[in-house]
C-alpha cells in the first residue's frame, strides 16, 4: 500500500528483483553452498541468483558444475533455469557444455513433454 510507513512499494518487493541486489564478497561460496543444498527451494533461489548475476554481466562460470548438478531434478522450474544458464555459457565456453550432454540425452527421452 502506498503512503504507509514501513511498507515497501514497487514490483520488486517479494518478487524476483531481490536476486539482483547482492554484491557481497564471498558470494560465490555462498551460492555454491546453496546450490548444493538438499532443499529444492534453496536451489531454485540460488540458480535465480546465479542467473541474475549472469544477466548483469558477472562471470559465474566458476559455478558451472554446481549449477549443472541441479538439473538432476523433477522440478520443471529448476530445469528451465539451469538450461537458461547452460545456453548462455554454450556460446562462450562450449567445452564446459560437453559435460552436460548426457543430461540432455536423458531429458530428451523423458515421458513428460515439458521436459522434452
Amino acid at each position: 500500500m502506498q503512503g504507509k510507513p514501513g511498507k515497501k512499494d514497487g514490483p520488486t518487493h517479494g518478487g524476483d528483483g531481490r536476486f539482483f541486489s547482492t554484491t557481497k564478497k564471498g558470494e560465490a561460496q555462498e551460492l555454491r553452498a546453496e546450490l548444493q543444498s538438499a532443499q529444492r527451494e534453496k536451489k531454485v533461489d540460488a540458480v535465480k541468483k546465479v542467473i541474475a548475476n549472469m544477466t548483469v554481466g558477472k562471470d559465474v562460470s566458476m559455478l558451472f558444475t554446481d549449477v549443472v548438478n541441479c538439473i538432476q531434478t523433477s522440478n520443471i522450474e529448476l530445469k528451465k533455469l539451469v538450461y537458461l544458464y547452460l545456453i548462455n555459457y554454450a556460446k562462450s565456453q562450449p567445452e564446459l557444455i560437453l559435460l552436460s550432454v548426457n543430461t540432455f540425452v536423458k531429458d530428451a527421452a523423458d515421458p513428460n513433454p515439458l521436459v522434452r
